[in-house]
């Protein structure tokens, strides 16, 4: 077996880095180790509508509700709304995320790739040293995949990446543990996705409540494991629902639990090989969500691969093209996400309930993070220690 190109994982970046290689040309493999592509459902299953400018799905089948926007609830339950303009990468739509994934490998099947599922990579194949491939089992066959560029789509903690000798080992500190309920027959009639914020709510994270339809919806949570315990997540969502009528009500016809990174990003290039993704620690480190920056992300590798395979050059200095394109997309945004997630770690609940305060009636037409810095410090002045590291970040 020999492609130009072998993606390991069929989730979004992967599918979308295969999909715009393919298109420009390059003969492109994906293999995905589980047996149904988007199954099962890793996420809180919310994206931006600014997908829609990236021309990567076709019809609506994907989509469970549009939503106008977020509302954030501080500890002492102020509410911020924010409208799906501003409300960040993981408001805007809310997603049927396994018809979300199919619906984009779909996408780059049709431009020509080939995709193969039950196929797991085991370990890079090399050959005179370097990178030339995937070793793969399918069932109980053995397969050697022959590439020019290996792909890792493969999520946290990558195994890819690892293979390829870049650290991808995350610290507690720097991850997630994720639990989530699809919850059918409550009572929440609300055009907005929320959040909820607060230390004995979601310690280092945050409850969110996405509707799917008129009585469904995804109710999670995302706590930081270096401030908890195994099971914990779960114990603290039955918790929260615990708290309001009409959610407890309500019946889970799904329950998911996983992890997430919140870290920084991590080296993406090596020769013969590109991570993206999860796998490149492509996500906001505040929310967690890192769907939008898959899809942009990943339309950036293709067209780096693209090139490559063109020119067979596929060397670190070739594909670094792809790192230094996706650091000045969206980079800095995550470099500063990082920051702001530290200052918020150390914040008692107080605090974050006098950001709410100052946020609560602000105008967000002047949307930007250094005039929603002024408008925090001009109400409640002594927030300026706290947030001067966020400060410089956002005058420089």
């Amino acid at each position: 077996m020999k492609y130009d190109v072998v993606v390991v994982g069929s989730g979004p970046a992967g599918s979308v880095t295969a999909m715009f290689a393919a298109e420009a040309g390059a003969k492109v493999l994906i293999i995905e180790r589980r047996a149904e592509v988007g199954v099962p459902v890793l996420c809180g299953e919310g994206i931006s509508q600014k997908v829609d400018n990236f021309k990567v799905l076709e019809g609506t089948r994907w989509m469970a509700m549009k939503m106008e926007g977020a509302r954030i609830f501080s500890p002492n339950g102020t509410i911020v709304t924010l409208s799906a303009e501003y409300a960040g990468s993981e408001t805007g739509y809310v997603l049927y995320r396994d018809i979300f994934d199919q619906e984009l490998a779909r996408g780059a099947v049709k431009k020509g790739a080939t995709l193969i599922v039950n196929t797991g990579a085991v370990d890079l194949l090399k050959k005179n040293g370097k990178i030339a491939g995937v070793k793969a089992q399918r069932f109980d066959e053995t397969m050697d995949i022959e590439a020019d560029i290996v792909v890792g789509a493969d999520g946290v903690e990558s195994r890819v990446g690892h293979w390829a000798g870049i650290k991808t080992t995350l610290k507690p500190y720097d991850l997630e543990t994720c639990a989530q309920y699809t919850l059918t027959n409550i009572d929440w009639p609300t055009p907005y996705c929320d959040f909820f914020l607060g230390k004995k709510i979601a310690p280092g994270g945050y409850v969110w409540i996405f509707p799917k339809g008129k009585d469904v919806a995804n109710v999670g949570i995302g706590i930081l494991s270096s401030m908890s315990e195994s099971g914990k997540a779960l114990q603290l969502l039955d918790a929260f629902i615990a708290k309001y009528p009409e959610l407890k009500k309500g019946s889970p016809v799904r329950l998911l639990a996983g992890a997430d990174p919140v870290g920084e990003p991590i080296e993406s290039v090596r020769d013969h090989l590109l991570l993206v993704g999860d796998a490149a620690r492509q996500v906001d480190p505040i929310t967690g969500g890192g769907l939008m920056t898959a899809i942009e992300g990943g339309k950036i590798a293709g067209e780096v691969i693209g090139k490559a395979v063109e020119t067979q050059k596929f060397d670190a200095q070739t594909l670094s093209e792809y790192e230094t394109r996706w650091k000045e997309a969206f980079g800095r945004k995550l470099h500063r996400n990082y920051v702001a997630k530290e200052i918020l770690l150390d914040m008692e609940d107080k605090t974050l309930d006098m950001l709410a305060d100052s946020l609560k009636d602000y105008k967000f037409e002047e949307f930007s993070t250094l005039s929603i810095i002024k408008a925090m410090v001009s109400k409640h002045p002594s927030l300026l220690v706290k947030l001067t590291p966020l400060l410089k970040l956002a005058r420089a």
